[in-house]
């Protein structure tokens, strides 16, 4: 998914802070309230592997510097630095709900829940047009987990606490295919808004691109 790079670059001041908040916590907790590992390596020093959407990145303490998994010691973008360090910083280990709820229904999200669905849900289903077998390939090719929602659901780990729903309805005869992202009612305690919409509009992205 392509990011806005204005955006991108209005993020730094956030990387920077978040690195600041979390160069006073103590690591060993930041594990713990996050779902991330910590390996300490010696006194003072060691590093975080934190999944992303199913993927291993590294986290240097006291660096807090985000690894690209595949980009030999490269650092991430922007958006997935923000993603990950804002992640750790807000982290607070509060127990997953195991309810789902829209955009909307998290905290401040009601403003922000008609764009969202522009450019998360509604894209995905014009793009697959009421075909529920090319989703649900789509979504199995990504590592999602079947949920028992609308024709179709998955469930995907964006980090070790929030996880997302996308649910898929075909429509038929009066009314169109649709489709939403939903998200854990504990995410509040792991994610600014902003960032939440982010990852759900990647997932969206990524399942569109699998359906060729």
């Amino acid at each position: 998914m392509k990011s806005n790079p204005t955006w991108e670059k209005s993020l730094e001041p956030q990387i920077a802070q978040a690195r600041a908040d979390l160069s006073q916590r103590d690591p060993h907790t930041v594990a713990t309230n996050s779902g991330a590992i910590y390996y300490e390596t010696e006194e003072g020093k060691g590093h975080f592997k934190l999944r992303f959407f199913g993927r291993p990145y590294t986290i240097s303490w006291p660096e807090l510097e985000v690894c690209d998994p595949e980009g030999q010691g490269r650092c991430c973008s922007n958006p997935t630095q923000a993603a990950l360090l804002q992640y750790l910083v807000l982290a607070d280990g509060t127990p997953l709900s195991e309810r789902w709820v829209s955009l909307r229904e998290l905290p401040n999200g009601a403003f922000y829940e008609r764009a969202f669905q522009g450019y998360s849900g509604n894209l995905l289903a014009r793009a697959f047009k009421s075909d529920i077998k090319r989703f649900c390939e789509a979504a199995l090719q990504l590592g999602g987990e079947r949920l028992a929602l609308g024709d179709a659901a998955f469930r995907f780990w964006a980090l070790p606490r929030i996880p997302l729903a996308v649910v898929y309805w075909s429509g038929g005869d009066e009314f169109p295919a649709s489709a939403q992202v939903l998200f854990d009612a504990s995410a509040g305690h792991y994610h600014h808004l902003e960032m939440m919409a982010h990852l759900g509009a990647m997932i969206c992205g990524w399942l569109i691109a699998e359906r060729f």
